[in-house]
């Protein structure tokens, strides 16, 4: 299975590089910044500088910077199972283009064939790195990129090589992707949605069928559970999330309910709620569960697997109710 990758296009100042951030700190807390340019590069000037300044102050300190103007995919390994910000194309394209020698910031002449033989080099180049990026099945890339062909017609030679590879670069990653969205004045369109087409097809679904997968469920539902001795999950929704929360019932031999380190846990007076050990929130079913089996270290001392997949079937049907606009309530 090759990356994920998501591609935000758009004019100047169009809000791309704002909504390609927000967006990857929606699917990671910890993501990475994959910067094509920096202020000590050939054409770094006064305004570059200022710019990536906002950018970095902007991100804030949870994410990780890694500078790379040429080959990203030299910094893979530092990128397994993280989301990276590809930001931008536009300036990868120009990088490849100085290296190939297109254009020259001296102002050396640049023969016509010399152009065109070179700007097809920094493109077989980009998409080199982004074959090598494709392989890193478990990283998703958010790729920030320009619409310039949408402007005016370029007035000079160079220009209009750079427009139709940039173009090109942009289809490339946008038949890769599985959401480009195109962003106008701040306002994101999604202008392709790919949806998950693997696994099996199960069959069409009659409302006779619905009926009897209803009674099953609320047969097994009636059915006599051990509970697992040490706590218990409650489930909710709240605030379009999916809340899960840990409830102790482990007793010590003095028969008071303590926490998972044996400290007593205070009884709840005046009808005051009592307080769960754990609190978890999520969109998603999977986010959630991930949380609790996959990165909690206590999961496998206070969970059965019996229990474990009870909890899985809530959330799933929690994430089901929440994005279909369903009331739920915990079976």
């Amino acid at each position: 299975m090759p990356a994920t990758f998501y591609l935000i296009t758009g004019g100047c100042r169009s809000g791309k590089s704002s909504y390609a951030q927000k967006l990857c700190e929606t699917l990671s807390p910890n993501p990475i910044y994959l910067a094509t340019s920096s202020a000590n590069g050939s054409y770094g000037d006064a305004d570059m500088v200022d710019r990536i300044k906002r950018h970095q102050n902007d991100r804030g300190e949870k994410w990780t910077t890694i500078e790379e103007s040429l080959r990203p995919s030299e910094h893979l390994d530092k990128m397994k199972s993280r989301v990276v910000l590809v930001d931008c194309l536009t300036l990868w394209l120009t990088n490849h283009m100085l290296e190939q020698k297109a254009f020259s910031l001296e102002g050396e002449e640049v023969s016509s064939k010399q152009r065109v033989d070179a700007a097809e080099k920094a493109s077989a180049a980009i998409k080199e790195e982004l074959e090598k990026m494709s392989s890193q099945w478990n990283t998703t890339f958010v790729c920030v990129t320009n619409e310039i062909g949408s402007g005016t017609h370029a007035s000079d030679a160079f220009s209009r090589t750079f427009v139709d590879h940039q173009g090109w670069i942009n289809q490339y990653v946008a038949e890769k992707a599985c959401r480009v969205i195109h962003m106008v004045s701040g306002c994101p369109s999604i202008v392709k949605k790919v949806e998950d087409t693997r696994g099996s097809v199960g069959g069409t679904i009659t409302a006779s069928d619905r009926e009897d997968a209803w009674r099953v469920d609320k047969f097994l539902s009636s059915r006599p559970l051990k509970m697992d001795a040490k706590g218990y999950f409650m489930t909710r929704l709240e605030d379009k999330q999916i809340i899960a929360e840990f409830y102790s019932c482990i007793v010590n031999d003095k028969g008071e309910v303590c926490d998972l380190a044996g400290n007593k846990i205070p009884c709840c007076g005046n009808s005051k709620k009592r307080e769960p050990l754990k609190v978890w929130k999520a969109r998603t079913a999977k986010e959630i569960t991930a949380s609790i089996f996959e990165e909690w270290e206590h999961a496998s001392e206070v969970t059965t697997v019996s229990h474990a997949s009870y909890i899985g079937r809530e959330v799933q049907r929690a994430e089901h109710c929440l994005y279909n606009n369903l009331p739920y309530q915990q079976d």
